[in-house]
């Protein structure tokens, strides 16, 4: 796939990571996320304009000549530590739960963004591998997206400790 999107959110990785080593990986989040990749597509476009939580989508990028619609998904495994600094349980661990909200995202770009709307995307980033011993894996429910309807294509790339998924979503 060959779209801003792909570069933005190659350089977004990037960003997050470096701000990760000095605040700890676990202490990243979605809107941390979406930041950074709002200042990254500042830089690789020409006067874009964005609007966050534009009526029930992440973000929106107008463009002079196009209009895109993005939802982010981001999944990292958080460890919480009790204030005597011993771990306690886990929180934001794989499954179908997860699962299932990511593909309610997927139909929702499919189903509802304006017919004004030129593309729809949806950028998913997750821990590769996480210290949870657990039959369920982030890479296990996202390693093998495909170019399988309602995804239009699917973009990868590994950096570090995360990998990134780019989800072009077709119309109806």
């Amino acid at each position: 796939m060959d779209h801003w999107v792909t570069a933005v959110t190659e350089a977004a990785v990037e960003r997050l990571l470096e701000h990760a080593s000095r605040v700890g990986l676990q202490n990243t989040e979605e809107f941390t996320f979406r930041s950074f990749f709002m200042a990254c597509a500042a830089s690789h476009l020409d006067m874009p304009v964005f609007q966050t939580e534009w009526h029930r989508f992440d973000l929106l990028v107008r463009e002079p000549d196009n209009v895109t619609l993005i939802e982010f998904k981001y999944y990292i495994l958080r460890r919480t530590i009790d204030l005597d600094g011993q771990p306690l349980r886990y929180k934001g661990g794989a499954g179908p739960k997860n699962e299932s909200e990511f593909w309610d995202c997927v139909r929702k770009l499919r189903d509802t963004a304006p017919a004004a709307v030129a593309d729809r995307f949806l950028v998913l980033i997750y821990e590769r591998e996480t210290k949870r011993a657990s039959k369920y894996s982030f890479h296990a429910s996202y390693g093998r997206l495909s170019s399988e309807p309602p995804v239009a294509d699917v973009w990868a790339h590994r950096d570090g400790p995360l990998e990134a998924r780019v989800l072009r979503i077709g119309s109806r």
